[in-house]
């Protein structure tokens, strides 16, 4: 059975979380009952990257749910041009670290990722890539991205 993942996940789905992870602790705290249109409001502005790293401490189900409001905040443009560059970029390098350690965790957001992808690398300038990076790094990143989640 297909899970979906528009609803905001439960204290249940988090799971039991131990004293001793504070990273997760944090996350929990900071992402338990709150929609994604809220995370994007509290972060827009801030620091994509920090949304970012809330991603990899997440258990499944809130991490399915809460990608979707990052990838939605970077295909509707909710980011300040400042963050922009840290927006996509902070994206790229996640994904590639997920595609190295757990690829499979991919699977269930492997179109949502090539669509996002792909919006990145076709509005460089809305990102501010042609400013910060020769486009090398991203170009690289793109073809090592896309050929990973075609192997899964």
């Amino acid at each position: 059975m297909k899970r979906n993942f528009d609803n905001i996940p439960s204290d249940k789905e988090w799971g039991k979380i131990s004293n001793s992870d504070l990273d997760l602790k944090y996350v929990y705290k900071k992402f338990l009952g709150k929609t994604n249109l809220e995370m994007q409001r509290i972060y827009n502005g801030v620091v994509a990257i920090e949304y970012v790293d809330a991603l990899r401490w997440m258990p499944p189900i809130p991490f399915y749910y809460y990608i979707h409001g990052f990838i939605n905040y970077i295909i509707n443009e909710h980011y300040q041009d400042i963050d922009s560059y840290d927006a996509a970029y902070s994206f790229f390098c996640f994904i590639k670290e997920r595609l190295e350690k757990n690829p499979n965790s991919l699977i269930p957001i492997k179109d949502k990722v090539l669509t996002t992808i792909n919006f990145i690398m076709n509005n460089q300038s809305a990102f501010c890539i042609d400013v910060y990076d020769d486009q090398n790094e991203f170009a690289s990143l793109y073809g090592y991205i896309h050929e990973q989640l075609k192997k899964i």
